[in-house]
């Protein structure tokens, strides 16, 4: 079984927010004070144990380019892409930030196809949103870039240009381990890279050399097209059958004892997005539910069609006492 190093350039680390069993393995390099306050480089760690064994990893390097204003520094990061050229023994570079300084465009795409030959796959993110301006380093044709997408079944990726290693990932928000009984929402392009990530990390870890040849054919070959696994975004109609209208009704009553704002948003259907609450108020809200359903659950389990909508959500409660099923909150 082979075992990898990984790197991670990201924001501050507050240590604890990992799982236990990743903890040690840590060696964190902070370009400015560290943030406690910080979430983003835990979530994104979190994510890739969510879909990947600890034990599939060696080490990871967490580099903090982010200063507690939330800015990201360009300088930092070149600082960073430097650092792992010199160590020369990453295999994987995880980054869900994007870049968007001219200046030092050419220079860190530089750095960044010296380190990919050096035997390093790098995975980055697209920016979640129109910036007019050019973004990278997903858009170097030595990193798989990854922008948003949304995906029915695994494998939850497509390749769109795989001359450019442009892939499509799944963007969907989904919970997300924030220390060992806590949880957060978690979505868009910077959840998408580590879930790609690891899945590719799943691969390589049985083959009997790693080499970035092996994770190409490994992507051409479990990708499928994008008109077979993406699914765009539309509104889908929510129907309850008449034990749902039931569960609907018992959440209508329970509505004003949930301690949250609920009342804020008005008028309350099965059509209501429930991630419309932020991710603090959902896990409240769910949990709060599922309690007086006598439903225990992790929520890391649940997929986000289980809570994109309150309909769905009755749908969810109604598969779960029709199954029977018991899985407690870790």
């Amino acid at each position: 079984m082979n075992k990898f190093k990984i790197a991670v350039i990201d924001t501050a680390l507050d240590i604890d927010k990992l799982l236990d069993d990743i903890r040690g393995k840590v060696e964190i390099i902070d370009y400015f004070e560290r943030d406690t306050n910080a979430v983003h480089s835990a979530l994104v760690i979190n994510t890739l144990l969510k879909y990947t064994d600890a034990s599939f990893i060696e080490k990871i390097y967490l580099y903090n380019v982010f200063n507690k204003e939330n800015r990201g520094s360009g300088i930092s990061t070149v600082n960073a892409l430097e650092d792992i050229l010199q160590k020369n023994d990453v295999d994987f570079l995880l980054m869900s930030i994007t870049l968007t300084n001219e200046e030092r465009y050419e220079y860190c795409k530089s750095l960044c196809e010296k380190i990919v030959s050096s035997g390093t796959t790098i995975v980055a993110s697209d920016s979640n949103r129109f910036l007019g301006r050019r973004c990278y380093p997903f858009s170097f044709e030595c990193v798989y870039g990854v922008s948003r997408g949304e995906f029915l079944e695994s494998p939850f990726f497509c390749v769109d240009d795989i001359k450019k290693k442009h892939i499509f990932g799944d963007s969907v928000a989904e919970f997300v381990h924030y220390g060992e009984n806590d949880y957060m929402l978690f979505g868009g392009n910077s959840k998408a890279v580590p879930k790609f990530s690891a899945e590719i990390i799943n691969a390589m870890s049985k083959k009997r050399h790693f080499c970035r040849k092996n994770v190409e054919e490994w992507i051409i070959e479990k990708s499928l097209s994008v008109d077979e696994n993406v699914l765009c975004k539309r509104n889908r109609p929510i129907y309850l059958s008449a034990d749902r209208i039931k569960i609907y009704d018992k959440i209508c009553n329970y509505i004003g004892e949930i301690p949250i704002g609920m009342n804020e948003y008005g008028s309350i259907s099965p059509s209501f997005e429930l991630i419309q609450l932020g991710s603090c108020d959902l896990v409240r809200f769910l949990v709060f539910i599922l309690e007086r359903f006598n439903i225990s659950t992790r929520l890391d389990l649940m997929t986000y069609t289980d809570f994109e909508t309150l309909g769905a959500f009755c749908n969810y409660i109604g598969r779960q006492i029709s199954d029977g099923k018991k899985i407690f909150l870790s």
